[in-house]
């Protein structure tokens, strides 16, 4: 769980819930990139993701 890209995720979040978009603009990583790293973390209970409307929130 330590790559550097969800560290990276889990420091944008913080102080905050989050949508995606936010997310991949804080990080300047691709999309998919980020949604993969996002899926683990959730996967590893350490991230949820809450929808709201068209958006997802971490």
């Amino acid at each position: 769980m330590g790559h550097p890209v969800r560290l990276r995720v889990l420091a944008t979040l913080r102080n905050e819930c989050q949508p995606v978009h936010a997310i991949v603009d804080a990080l300047g990583l691709p999309q998919p990139l980020v949604s993969h790293h996002l899926r683990l973390l959730k996967e590893q209970g350490l991230a949820r993701a809450d929808r709201r409307g068209g958006f997802v929130y971490y």
